[in-house]
Parts: structure tokens; C-alpha cells; sequence
């Protein structure tokens, strides 16, 4: 089975191509094994281009822990560069794609590859606050479940100890993703603890976009430069719409064996 390795701002994932549907994605303890670091390829999830009647592709996607969540932002713009450079034989640049949430735009321009976030629903209809201390907070869904904490400096932050405090809280049924961010001079630190992956990921493209839609209700700039421990990334505010940007990058190709 052939497999690309990206990166995009430190959130690697395996990206595969499944549109003859020849691979079986629900073997949860063979994905979990892919993805584990040193024993495995090692990876944050698996993602498979699959066939849509409708749109340019379907994207499939699994965490570390073997099992499917709807959608994951980072993985939508490496699978579109995938999907462009190693699927399609044209010069299209911008595609529109289905994944378990909802449907998504992206536009690719080298590289750089950015995504119309269309998700946002569930607003503050978990009160969080009371789960960390911080100068605000705020619950939103965008593909996935989100809280995001505004806090003083984020180095100062146990993301790992506190996250998983809050992931593992009674409030939520599947757990949740955390984002604690604070203000630099001229743009947002952000740190992001991943349900599925437990741990403290590079970026997350979902938790920035969170993020972007709690500081946008405050500031009038219709683009926010994020500095996540992968890089900076970017969210730019198109009328009513946030497109989620940032570079890519294909690390190697390989070949997984299946015994």
C-alpha cells in the first residue's frame, strides 16, 4: 500500500488513495499501530481520498487513535495538495470536497493552501468557563468540538496536564479539544491539546479557526496571524466567511505492508 507523508505546520499525516476502495479503513488497531511513533510510521492520523459523485473527492479521516472524527483542518489542506499533485492530472487549483461534517472549498496556490472553514455551530452552548481559570473562554464546533482559553503567556501553560483535565470532563460525551491562546504584539500565540491524539499536537487547523471566531467578536482586522508550535498560520475574514491558510509540505512516499 503506497503512502505520502505530510507535514503541515508540524501536524503530519499519512495521506492515502482509496477512490477504487480497495483499502479497509475501520481496522481501528491496524491505523492505531500505523500511527505510533517509533514503532510504527508515526503520524497524527491517516487520511483517504475517496470518490464523491457530487464533488471533487470525499476525505476520510482517522486520528492516531485508529478511530474516524468528522473532519480535521490541517489534514484538508494537505489532502487537497495531495490530491492536486499526485491524483489529478490537470492544472486545477480550486476544489470543492465532502467530508463526514460538511462540504469544503480549498484554493492552492504552490504550496500554500487555503481552506474556507465552513463549520461553526454549538456556540458557547457548553459553559467552559469553569474548567481553567483564563481571561476568557469560549465553546464553539467548527468540524469538531472545541474550547479555547485566553490566558496571559501560553508557555506558561501545562497543555498536557490541563488539557486532559478538561478533554476527560463529564460535560463532554466524546471528549474535546483544547486551545490556549495569548496575545504577541502583532498576532496570537496558540497551544492545542488533541482528543485522539492525547497529547499537545504542532497546530490544529480547527482550534485556530476556533479561535479566530472567539477574537473576531473583539477585533476589527479581517486577518489574524497565528504562531503555533508548527508555524504561523493565518485566518483572513471574507464577508461572512473565514478561510483557514498556510504552507504544506510532502516529507516522502512509502509503501506500508499489510502482513
Amino acid at each position: 500500500m503506497e503512502f505520502w507523508k505530510y507535514s503541515a505546520h508540524g501536524n503530519d499525516f499519512l495521506l492515502i488513495d482509496n477512490r477504487d476502495s480497495s483499502i479497509k479503513t475501520d481496522d481501528v488497531i491496524f491505523w492505531k499501530d500505523v500511527c505510533k511513533r517509533r514503532l510504527g510510521v508515526g503520524a497524527d492520523g491517516v487520511i483517504f481520498v475517496e470518490n464523491s459523485e457530487k464533488y471533487d473527492f470525499h476525505m476520510r479521516y482517522l486520528n492516531a487513535d485508529g478511530g474516524e472524527v468528522p473532519m480535521c483542518g490541517n489534514g484538508t489542506r494537505a489532502i487537497s495538495h495531495f490530491y492536486k499533485n499526485n491524483c489529478l492530472a490537470s492544472d486545477q487549483t480550486d476544489f470543492i470536497f465532502s467530508t463526514k461534517s460538511g462540504v469544503y472549498r480549498s484554493i492552492i496556490e504552490g504550496d500554500f493552501v487555503s481552506v474556507e472553514m465552513t463549520e461553526a455551530y454549538d456556540e458557547n452552548l457548553i459553559d467552559v468557563s469553569k474548567l481553567f481559570k483564563a481571561h476568557g473562554s469560549f465553546y464553539l464546533n467548527t468540524g469538531v468540538p472545541h474550547c479555547v482559553y485566553l490566558v496571559s503567556d501560553v508557555e506558561d501553560i501545562d497543555v498536557v496536564k490541563n488539557g486532559r483535565g478538561i478533554r476527560n470532563n463529564s460535560l463532554f460525551s466524546e471528549g474535546v479539544n483544547i486551545n490556549f491562546i495569548s496575545k504577541l504584539k502583532d498576532k496570537y500565540a496558540i497551544r492545542t491539546y488533541e482528543r485522539g491524539v492525547e497529547d499537545e499536537t504542532l497546530s490544529c487547523g480547527t482550534g485556530i479557526t476556533a479561535a479566530a471566531h472567539m477574537l473576531f467578536k473583539e477585533i476589527s482586522e479581517n486577518r489574524i496571524t497565528f504562531k503555533s508550535r508548527g508555524g504561523e498560520l493565518t485566518v483572513t475574514r471574507v464577508d461572512k466567511s473565514l478561510y483557514y491558510g498556510g504552507k504544506v509540505n510532502l516529507i516522502y512516499k512509502g509503501e506500508l505492508c499489510l502482513n
